[in-house]
């Protein structure tokens, strides 16, 4: 007894997870039932529903010959540059050696620059593509949730977060709390209040800051095309810093992926701004006029770039948020202002 139990390794308890395949219960057929009712006489069979068929999408023929055109266009560019430099080198060979191999390094150097900067721009678009495949799968219903599949996009995340002391502090909170025995959906849950909630304050933290300057410019501009320039560095600039927030490095090229992302906003923020303006001009008043339509843009600014800054967050964020996890700028902006104004008191008494 003694022996067998030496030779046993120790037994500890296990969970084990097992992901049941939608595909293969939908192609069971159910078992046959019987069903006693009241009515007699012949049975008449009824007809089998007409399973819909899924349309199958069209293949958007836009979209495959502007990427042949990108491409073509491309190639050539590549063709003329490198037949221009071969030539360049070639003419400065033929005036000294030194001065060719001169030639060489240089291109050789600006190659070399271009390929690094390529790279970084891929990985940066990458990395925001892989935000829209962590949404996709850590968003789905806990009916479709794979465990697999949860713990897979866990690990992306938590490999693409800024390693600052806050944010490694809340991945091993989220290590020290999260057990085997916990759902798909459960993980999830505990992944949005720990580790994604200090990284939502920084980003609604910057949002708030650029939803002041866009109030405060937009009251002292003395023309629109301030306004509108100011408004779109402002933009920019935050939507830079919201995805530094979460751990992206925006680069010019997915900076450009982000804002066409967040161009489907422009039509309702165009609303908001033809109702303010009607409702400036109902208030009667030519002094009365001016100053309400200063200040219902300098709000409206500020609520258009509030917004913005919302639907940024929600582009960047690994985590799809849920009922009740969107943050409230304007809440949060006033309580902001309140503390201040409390805490000023107790400053001046010390």
């Amino acid at each position: 007894m003694s022996r067998q139990d030496d030779e046993q390794p120790g037994l500890r308890p296990q969970v084990f997870t097992a992901e049941k395949s939608h595909a293969a219960d939908a192609g069971q057929p159910t078992a046959p039932r019987v069903m006693v009712t009241e009515q007699t006489g012949r049975i008449a069979p009824a007809r089998p529903a007409k399973q819909a068929v899924a349309a199958k999408p069209a293949k958007r023929r836009g979209s495959l010959l502007r990427k042949v055109a990108w491409t073509g266009l491309s190639a050539a560019v590549a063709a003329w540059l490198g037949i221009d430099l071969y030539l360049w080198i070639e003419q400065a060979f033929g005036y000294s050696n030194g001065l060719g191999w001169a030639a060489t390094a240089t291109v050789a150097t600006g190659v070399a620059a271009a390929g690094a900067l390529t790279i970084r721009e891929l990985r940066s678009y990458l990395d925001l593509k892989h935000v829209e495949d962590h949404q996709r799968v850590l968003g789905a219903p806990a009916e479709t949730m794979l465990a697999s599949d949860v713990q897979r996009a866990i690990r992306e995340v938590i490999a693409e977060l800024p390693k600052d002391r806050e944010s490694r502090a809340a991945i091993e909170a989220f290590q020290r709390q999260v057990q085997r025995h916990h759902t798909p959906t459960q993980q999830v849950e505990l992944l949005s209040q720990t580790m994604m909630a200090p990284l939502d304050r920084r980003a609604e933290a910057i949002v708030r800051r650029a939803s002041t300057r866009a109030f405060g410019i937009t009251a002292i501009s003395p023309t629109a095309v301030t306004d509108a320039v100011f408004f779109i560095y402002t933009a920019v600039r935050m939507l830079r810093e919201v995805a530094a927030c979460y751990g992206h490095r925006p680069t010019a090229f997915a900076t450009g992926h982000l804002i066409r992302r967040l161009i489907g906003e422009a039509g309702k923020l165009g609303a908001i701004d033809l109702a303010g303006a009607a409702l400036s001009q109902h208030l009667g008043g030519a002094v009365l006029e001016r100053l309400a339509t200063d200040a219902a843009e300098s709000a409206y600014a500020a609520q258009r770039m509030a917004r913005l800054g919302l639907v940024t967050m929600g582009l960047c964020r690994p985590v799809p948020f849920r009922p009740g996890e969107i943050p409230g700028i304007t809440s949060s902006l006033i309580g902001n202002l309140l503390s201040k104004r409390s805490n000023a008191p107790q400053d001046a008494e010390r």
